[in-house]
Parts: structure tokens; sequence; C-alpha cells
């Protein structure tokens, strides 16, 4: 400091008072509630952590760096001395060159900021290390005066607070409310009626716990828990950037829901997400709940950097990771040492080396699924692959212990001539040969029986047309080998309501001059009496299966010509192709040897081959040469597929083994895949980035933990495990506090820490220290269960305060700090959302799945799509989906749902720990007008209309059903008369009454009067929009 400033003490001396911001000389002045943040605010972004944005030497975040003495001589601050200490002089200084902060940063000292540092340095200028970096301690419960309103140790440390103030805790809430504030807070879903009355009725002394206990097995409490957590994730079903694809990772969000229902504890809970892939012998779910780190927005824009997206992917990790378990803002030390909070750059780094290791690529290839990935099949799912694998096995064994059997003899070793058998040879069915290339003016179209007649095997080919049309293939390997006499042949079914006029077969052997057709001589494909137009007849009968038979000769294909091609034309009809090929003796490949011997010889020669691989392999091998297995599989393949006399015998199995293997393929290719994390062989170098920019590399650095906190273990892997482990280690200051500080806020609006995202230096004092500290061990003492701690702070009498407000009180406790009071606040989008779906009875609450998409105004996806993306264009659901939970609804990152965004839901591109909450026009706007919600009003209307007795019992039991209680005798005279007016008017409108009630797909009763069911609609409509109604008492 200048050597000047000594001219200000004299100064200061006289204007500052010896007593502090409370009144009295004997306060003592808390370090870390009234000073850390005053010093925070004004000074660390100049003389704090930040090593190199740090001014003229000066530290003040520690007692070292603002006793020292300066170039000046003088020391900041001097314990116990307010003259000698010139920080004082600085903040009250008038001249703009001298003033501490500096003008430009528009910060200022306030008077009553003055007072209290000069009566803390008066007081000996005591620095404590910051509160939430120092492990809590079990805080000694405070005795209290209203001992007789304590049910639990919250209530003593709330007590306490409200007794220091002159306050009193507030009455209770009266049943009605109790049981309305706490289904809502652990089901995210107003109670019914019916069950009011139940709680209302139970007069015994354990009601409201064995509600609690209810609530909390209730598969709706793990879907409204994991609402919050999904915030924190930033769970989206899109990538979120550039093209916004869909991505596939629905299965995390039910694993979240699972989690809360199962009441996993945090500390597992935070393991299984951010390490369960690294776990020994890890489950399917404890991968799929990795997919907490594949949360974060991915891209595949073009000219983007492979290894600056890397970088941004990791350090969102860790930003993500210290906000959700840490509630600390690490992001801050991406480019330079903390400004606020005792964390370096290169201990950020440290950080982000645990995240550098993932195995996930930079560019996401705009792919639903980019790896690693894995497949995530149902309970019931994995049920029935396992029962196919078995049915396979069966099948398998029977054909296995028939061909050990089976007295087969080859005639090409036994000395006996090998016989030719003239037969069928089936070159087509159910599908073309192999290697065929298929082509024709449209597409081939394979159906099935019963809808279409079928010859043999399970599909045949259809073709309708007006004129000339034709299906066909070529470049079919191997090739059909034509021998002496030979006949091709193909089996038709003529519609006899549609016949055609001609029917051809043709045959490629390098040409199509081969030709044979019946009917009329309609097709223009040759010319007269050669072998490329043979005329064999009239059109085949209609109605039944026909052959149709062509000598091969006679169409040009004299014995040792090989054909790779087959045309099927018709001129007009509906015609049906089924089993073709030729009646030969001449071997073909694969299925018409007799000899194992020959036909392992012809196959050798092939180039390509519908024989497996594994079998080919064996083939080429010389006998002595091949072992006992590859022996068995030539035999075991032979027999199936080769050998006629025992493949009659084994085709069915085989058939059964093929169809069972379909289905289970087919099963195998349904089931969902699901995001997940792992790592690299090798991790990747990292480094501490300058600047955070990539590709300024600096000081090399290995995983590890900030100093300020607990040291990882030195026997803790240096991965996401040994991370994992670390933060949910008992002695770690912040993780049990954080979660414990959420869940609070869930349930009170607000937590015990406000800024539930940060509590370092820049984070806000604890409203009640003592009880967080005190919560948070006995959360971990209790094995970090969930569902305990809130039943623990339910169970409370702070908890069953009446939220009704007195004027005195309003202004004694406005912001209901203290808890002086119940906590009352607007209910969340989602909840809005879902409670107006109840109460049209339109709800649907599948579980789980992938997500939906409800009623969403148009062009909201468009406006910021690209081309190509998959989710260019909103394609609404239609039935059940279009009124599942809000939990479910698909989440674009881009343009998350708008009727949900007016209520202050998040977009989910980043981790957010707690959200705003805003009261606006927008949302009254949203549900007097929103499809979803005027669908909701008719349908709630309908069923207000279908209640027993007259209008004021429907309308008591409209306002019941939304708000939880009966009306006053003046609430439901306004029911009366909105409803009446709405009456007239539309008595006076009908043509808008039609209008109102067209709204929504839902199904209209149609027994309603149009003019009544109109007036209801509006009235219900009024109903969901009360205060009372979107509002948790």
């Amino acid at each position: 400091m200048s050597h000047h400033l000594l001219c200000f003490t004299a100064l200061l001396i006289t204007i500052l008072p010896v007593t502090t911001a409370s009144g009295t000389a004997e306060d003592r002045i808390d370090f870390n509630r009234q000073i850390r943040p005053i010093l925070s605010d004004l000074c660390f972004s100049c003389h704090g952590p930040d090593t190199n944005k740090r001014q003229a030497g000066l530290r003040l975040d520690t007692a070292d760096g603002a006793r020292a003495v300066l170039e000046s001589g003088h020391a900041t601050i001097v314990p116990s001395d307010t003259a000698a200490s010139t920080i004082l002089a600085r903040i009250v200084a008038s001249d703009p060159e001298v003033v501490m902060p500096p003008p430009a940063t528009g910060k200022a000292a306030t008077p009553a900021q003055v007072e209290l540092l000069t009566a803390w340095i008066r007081q000996g200028a005591e620095y404590r290390g910051h509160w939430s970096f120092i492990r809590p301690e079990r805080s000694a419960v405070p005795a209290v005066r209203h001992t007789d309103r304590v049910i639990n140790p919250i209530d003593n440390f709330v007590f306490s607070k409200l007794e220091a103030a002159g306050l009193a805790p507030a009455s209770a809430a009266d049943k009605v409310t109790l049981i309305r504030r706490v289904t809502l807070d652990l089901t995210g879903l107003p109670p019914a009626p019916e069950e009011i009355d139940a709680f209302v009725a139970d007069q015994s002394p354990d009601a409201y716990e064995k509600l609690i206990d209810r609530l909390q097995q209730s598969p709706r409490y793990g879907e409204h828990m994991a609402r919050y957590w999904l915030d924190l994730a930033r769970y989206g079903d899109t990538h979120g950037l550039h093209l916004d694809n869909e991505r596939s990772l629905w299965k995390y969000r039910d694993w979240v829901v699972s989690a809360f229902n199962q009441n996993k504890p945090f500390d597992v809970f935070a393991v299984e997400q951010l390490a369960g892939d690294l776990l020994p012998d890890a489950t399917l779910d404890q991968k799929i709940a990795t997919g907490f780190n594949r949360c974060n927005v991915t891209t595949s824009e073009g000219g983007s950097i492979d290894e600056e997206v890397l970088v941004r992917y990791a350090v969102d990790r860790t930003e993500t990771m210290s906000t959700v378990f840490m509630g600390m803002t690490l992001g801050c030390a991406v480019c330079h040492d903390h400004k606020f909070d005792p964390v370096t750059q290169k201990e950020f780094y440290q950080l982000y080396a645990f995240f550098n290791a993932s195995a996930d690529a930079a560019m996401d290839g705009n792919a639903l699924a980019p790896p690693p990935i894995i497949k995530a099949p149902t309970t019931e799912e994995t049920s029935r692959l396992a029962a196919l694998d078995a049915q396979i096995a069966m099948a398998r064994s029977d054909i296995d212990n028939r061909i050990t059997a089976w007295q087969y003899t080859d005639p090409g070793t036994a000395g006996e001539p090998v016989v030719p058998v003239r037969a069928d040879y089936v070159w087509i069915e159910d599908d073309a040969p192999p290697g065929a290339q298929l082509q024709g003016d449209t597409p081939w179209e394979f159906v099935t029986a019963p809808d279409h007649p079928v010859l043999s095997g399970s599909r045949s080919t259809h073709r309708r047309a007006d004129a000339l049309s034709q299906h066909f293939y070529t470049g079919a390997n191997p090739t059909l080998k034509i021998g002496s006499a030979d006949r091709l042949f193909a089996w038709v079914w003529l519609d006899p309501k549609n016949p055609p006029k001609t029917v051809m077969l043709q045959f490629n052997d390098g040409s199509w001059e081969h030709r044979a057709f019946w009917g009329e001589d309609r097709i223009p494909f040759g010319s007269g009496d050669t072998p490329g137009h043979r005329a064999l007849g009239p059109l085949p009968e209609t109605g039944k299966w026909v052959r149709l038979e062509v000598d091969a000769a006679h169409v040009g294909l004299p014995a040792g010509s090989e054909i790779n091609g087959w045309a099927f034309t018709q001129f007009g009809g509906d015609v049906w192709w089924d089993q073709a090929g030729i009646v030969t003796q001449t071997p073909q490949a694969p299925r018409e040897f007799q000899s194992l011997a020959a036909w392992e010889a012809f196959d050798r020669t092939l180039e390509k081959s519908s024989v497996p691989q594994p079998v080919r392999d064996a083939i080429k091998l010389e006998t002595d040469k091949r072992s006992p297995e590859q022996q068995q599989q030539i035999r075991r393949y032979f027999l199936t597929s080769v050998y006629s006399v025992s493949r009659r015998e084994l085709e069915p199995l085989q058939k059964q083994i093929d169809d069972l293997t379909k289905q289970r393929n087919d099963l195998d290719a349904a089931i969902p895949v699901s995001m997940i994390m792992q790592d690299l062989p090798t991790p990747r170098d990292t480094f501490v980035l300058r600047r955070g920019e990539y590709t300024l590399k600096g000081e090399k650095v290995e995983a590890g933990v900030p100093a300020i906190f607990p040291a990882l273990p030195a026997d803790a892997p240096r991965n996401r495990l040994g991370l994992a482990r670390w933060l949910t280690d008992p002695s770690h200051p912040l993780t049990a506090r954080v979660a414990v500080n959420r869940f609070w806020q869930q349930i009170f609006g607000i937590g015990i820490v406000k800024t539930a995202e940060d509590f370092g230096s820049q984070g806000q004092w604890p409203s009640n220290p003592e009880l967080l500290d005190w919560l948070a061990v006995d959360f971990v003492e209790s094995g970090w269960d969930i569902r305990r701690l809130l039943k623990q702070i339910m169970l409370s009498s702070t908890y069953r305060q009446s939220s009704r407000v007195t004027p005195e009180l309003l202004l004694a406790d406005p912001a209901n700090e203290l808890l002086s009071r119940g906590a009352r606040y607007r209910l969340d989008a989602e909840v809005v959302r879902d409670s107006a779906l109840l109460f049209g009875g339109l709800l649907r609450e599948t579980r789980g799945g992938k997500s939906v998409r409800p009623y969403q105004p148009d062009g909201i996806w468009e406006a910021v799509a690209f081309v190509g993306s998959t989710t260019q264009y909103y394609k609404r659901d239609a039935g059940d989906s279009l009124y599942r939970r809000s939990l479910y609804t698909f989440w674009k990152r881009t343009a998350p749902p708008p009727s949900l965004m007016a209520f202050d839901a998040p977009s989910r591109e980043t981790c957010v720990a707690r959200r705003a909450r805003t009261n606006t026009p927008l949302q009254a706007l949203v549900l007097m007008n929103d499809e979803q919600y005027v669908e909701a009003a008719r349908n709630l209307a309908a069923r207000m209309l279908q209640q027993p007795g007259d209008l004021s019992a429907r309308l008591t039991w409209g306002f019941r059903l939304c708000t939880g209680r009966v009306p006053e005798s003046a609430e439901l005279q306004v029911l009366l008369r909105t409803h009446q007016q709405q009456q007239d008017h539309f008595a006076a409108n009908a043509g808008e009454a039609e209008k109102l009630l067209g709204i929504g797909v839902s199904p209209r009763p149609a027994e309603i009067p149009v003019q009544d069911f109109a007036a209801m609609t509006m009235t219900a409509n009024l109903l969901l929009n009360l205060d009372e109604t979107i509002t948790r008492e």
C-alpha cells in the first residue's frame, strides 16, 4: 500500500464505531459467516487464491497472506490493531486512485461491512478454514423452550434459531394440508379425495408415519425423486449440439428411477454412476448407471477438432462431478487458479485426469448410440432369451444324437459306384440363391400365408401389374449347372379374379436369350419360335399352384451350361411365384451329393459358397490335419444340409432351430442399447492447459485431488472408481453436506445452503450450519439412507408447520429462512402438468421405456433444427403416450418441451442444482390455452358432470379434487357464477362450444349436452388455474 495512506488512520478511528453490526461490544464476529463473504465479494478476485491474477503480492484468503508486511512496510490486516490495518483505510477512502475495490469493479464496502471488518480486526482478526472444507461433526442438540413441539433433533436446531430471533414455531398444519404436502413432496402427485378421507379418519398415533411409509413404497416416489437428479445429471434424449440427433440413454433414466425405488444407499448410488463399470464383476445395471457420465452434450459437427472436443467433454464431466457431489464451482479453475476457493488450476486438471481416459470418441457420428454401449434387456427379455437358448440347445442336442446314430457309408469310398439320381434341385425357395442381386421394375415383394398363397417354405413372391412387369436376379454363385435332358421348373399361382395375359420364365447364362412363355404373346422379348421366345401353351389354370416346366435345351441351354440368373415376367394381373429349380442328375452345390468325399472335393473348387465359413475352413484341410471337432462339423453339415436321405429326416429339426434362432435374433435386435462409460486401456496423458486452451499444454499431471481435501488413500486406484470411493468416504467434508442440503431443498424449496451449487467462498452461508452438520453426520452413520433422511425431516414439527403467514411474521422472517412457518411455493413444471392429467383422469402410469412425445405447439423443433437431423420434425405420439408422466417426455436439448420451460424447467445442457422459480403471465397462458391443459380441463369437466348430486356438489367435488379441501361458501359462489356465465356464453355461441370440446384427441362422452359440457370445461379450466392448485402449501 502507499505510504500516504497513513493519513487515513486517524480519520478512520474517529469515524468507526466501537460496536459491531449486531449492536453490542461483546458480540463475537464469526469469520466464515460474516467476514469471508465480504472479503470474497470485494477482494478475492484480485487478492485471492489465483496466483496469476493476484495484485500487489497481496493475498487475503489466508491469515499469513493478510498479515504479511508488504513493500510499503505495512500489513493489510494487523490483529487487534485497527489503526495499523491498512485495509480499513483503503475501503473507506474517497480518492478513486486509492479506494478498494477500485471503482471500475462497480463494488464498494457498505457501512455495515466496514463496521464488521473493524470489529473483527479489533477482536483479533481470527481466520478459520472455510466451513464447508472442514469435516462435519455431529453438533450438540440445543436446548429449546418449546419442548412440547419437539419431535426430533431437527426441531431443536430450528427452534433454537427461532427463539434467538424472538419467534416461535407456527402451529401445526391441518391433516388435509399435511397429506397434500407430503404426497406432493414424495410422489410429485396430489392425493385422491379418498386418500385424504382415510388419513383424516385415521386417529391412530402413527397414522402420519404410516402415510410416509406408504408413499415411499409407491413407484411414483422413484419417478418423482429421479426428476431432481436428472437435472443434476443433465439428462436429455438428444446429443445437444449441431444436428442434436436422438440418442439412446433412456435406460439410464429408468435406472435412476429404480435406484430411488430400491432405496439404494447414496454412497452406492454415487459410486455406481461415477464408476459402475470399474467395479469388480460389474453387473448390467452398474454399467447402465455410468450413463451419468455420458449425459454431456456431444457433437459431430464438421470442422470440429477431436482433441479440442475431448477436452471439452472431460471438462464438462469434471465440472458436473464437482457440482453434483461437492457443491463446488471447479469450472472456474479451467483457465487459471480459482479466484475464490483454494483450488489451483493444476488441481483442476488432476481431477480432470480421472475423466481423461474415457473411451467414447470425440465425434458422436450423430448416431443413436455412439459407443461404448451395452445391450440392456429387461428381466422378461432376459428370461425369454434364456428360454429360447434352452430350446435351441435342446433341438441341437436332438440333431446331434441323431447324427451320431446315423449309419452313413460314403459310396465314394466303399468301392461302390455312385449312381446319380435324377431329382428336383430347388434353387429358389423363400429367397434367391447366394450372391443373387435382386432387381425389377419395382422391388421384390415377399409375402406369407395365410394372407397370400404359399406352396412350400415360409413365403412366396407376389407381383401385381397393369402391363409388362418383372422381377429378376443375376450374379448367383454357385451357378445352376445344366445336364443332359434337364428340365427347368417353377411353381405359379394366378389370381382367378385378376389373371395375367402372359407369364414368362427367363434364364441368364450371360445372356437373357432363353425364354419360355404361357398364354398370349404379349411380352415383346425375342421373336418367332426361337430359344429366346418359346411358346409352351395356354395360360396355366388359375386359383391353384401349377408347375411350369421347360426343357433346358429347348430354350438354348445345352448340357454343360450354367445359369446365374432367373426372371419372372408377366403381363398384367396378380401372380404369385414359389419354388423353382431344375430336374437333374447333375450334382449341384451344395445339396445333391450322395458322397461326402465328392461334396468336399467340389466345395474346395468354389470361390464362393453358402456353406458356413468354419465348415469351409475345415474342408480345406487335409483329412489327417483336421481336429475331431472339425471332422464332426463337416459330417454334421453334410447330413443336415447336403445328403438328401438324412436331410429329409433332419430338416424339420433344423427348421425348428432356424425358426427359434430367428426369434432369438429378432428379440435380441429389438433390445435397446444404452450409452455407458468405459476407459481406454491406457489413459491419455493429462496436462495443465494454459488459459484452458487445448493447444497450450503446460505441466504434465497425474490423477489426484485438491490439497484442501483429504488425500486419496495410497492404495486407491487412480481412476474413476478411486475418485468415487474418495468422494463417498465419511471423512470427505462436502459430499454428505451437499446431498443432505439438496434433499432439504427438494422439500422446503430452498436449501439450508441456498446456493446448492456453490458451497465455496462465493456461496451463501448456511441458514442453520449446526443443523446441516448434524444431518450430514447422521446421514452417513445411517448408511446413507435416503428414505430415512426424508422421513426424519417429514416427521419433524418443523416440516408439519402451517404455512400461513401474518404481517408480523412476514416482517420478521420474510423469506422464511428461519423456517418460522411451513414452506409454500409454486409446484415445479412436471408436477403441474402431471397433476392436471391426474385430475382429468388422463394420466397413464406406464413405468419406464422410450421417451414419449406429447402435445407441443407446431414448429418448435423445426425452427432450430438442421436438415437431416433425426429431430428435425416433431411427430406427436398417439394413445397413452400423450398422457405419460412428464419424466418420460422426450427432451430435445436445443428445444426442450415449451410448456415445461414456461414453468422454469431447464434445458439440461448443463448440470442444474436448483431451478429458478418464477411466476409469470406466460404460465397462466399455458394453463388456459395449451392443448394438454384444455384437454385435461375437458376431461375433468366430464368427471365432474358424472358425479352424483346437484351443480354445487359437482363443483365442490372438482374443487376438492384440485386443492384437497372443500371450498368455502364464498368460493363456491364464485364457481357457480362463473359456470352460469359460461352457460350463457355458450348458449349464444354454440359453434365455440363445439370448437372447445374438440380440443385434444381423447374421446368425448356423447351423452353430455354440448352447452353444459363446454361451460363445465371452462369452469374446470379455472380450477386448474387456481393458485392453490399449482401451489404446495
